[in-house]
């Protein structure tokens, strides 16, 4: 549903950011020296590149239905993000994964529920599962999105009718853990967060909700301009009245749910 330019490559990376601080990690699955890692949905690479520099040793692979957007000249927006044992594949998980049975020991797709529709989960989890070496983990973070706040509710209503379009469940993020043991993983944990989202939740709080009215802000085309589901006024007054919400309600947080397990 978002769309793939250089502006949503910025928000990936200030989330990515986010939630390392926030995890104090960029994984939370028990791994040790992988040598193989595959992240499905990698978006601008960075989580890929990190865990190649962590763990040098490793061939990591960053796998996306589109490479990075490309900047003026023969800059590119992660020009910085790069390690020897990084590489990045062009693929679509929902077309199957152009690597063998067995190929990797630490498997993570992280942030699809709006990519991703919901027939395709129980599928794409099962390839993800195909391409786990035995004893090898593998890792799903997403969150489920809905109306976190009154003013939340217009702009979630018609995210809710694009999404409907598409054939996808923007509240499929909290079932990660269930359609890894639906697959036969063994072991999963989930662990669920709230994160502060607003002026309330100090730094944390205030970078959630930059993070969130980006995204929000993303579907205006899609929204207006192409399903035609509201006015470029009514669109705007509705992510007002989100930011409002935001820097004067106490207690809204935003979910996220971890979960991982083991082939």
């Amino acid at each position: 549903m978002l769309p793939k330019d250089l502006e949503e490559s910025s928000r990936l990376d200030f989330q990515h950011m986010l939630l390392r601080n926030i995890l104090k990690s960029n994984y939370l699955a028990p791994i040790r020296n992988p040598l193989s890692v595959l992240d499905v949905g990698c978006g601008t690479g960075r989580w890929g590149v990190e865990m190649a520099r962590q763990f040098p040793n490793a061939n990591v692979v960053g796998v996306d239905v589109a490479p990075v957007p490309v900047m003026s000249g023969a800059h590119t927006h992660n020009q910085t993000l790069a390690a020897d044992n990084y590489v990045f594949v062009q693929a679509d998980v929902m077309q199957g994964l152009p690597f063998a049975d067995n190929s990797f020991d630490f498997v993570h797709m992280r942030l699809v529920v709006l990519g991703l529709p919901y027939a395709q989960w129980r599928p794409v989890v099962q390839e993800l599962h195909r391409v786990t070496r035995s004893g090898g983990w593998l890792e799903l973070v997403d969150t489920a999105v809905t109306a976190r706040s009154p003013g939340a509710e217009k702009w979630t209503k018609w995210a809710q009718t694009l999404a409907g379009f598409r054939g996808i469940d923007m509240t499929a993020g909290d079932q990660v853990g269930r359609f890894l043991k639906e697959t036969g993983v063994r072991n999963v944990q989930q662990i669920p967060l709230e994160i502060p989202l607003g002026n309330w939740g100090g730094r944390i709080g205030i970078a959630m909700a930059a993070d969130g009215l980006s995204g929000a802000k993303a579907l205006k085309g899609p929204i207006v301009q192409q399903a035609h589901l509201a006015t470029d006024e009514e669109f705007d007054a509705a992510i007002q009245a989100m930011e409002h919400d935001w820097q004067v309600l106490f207690g809204v947080t935003q979910p996220f749910y971890i979960a991982f397990g083991q082939k």
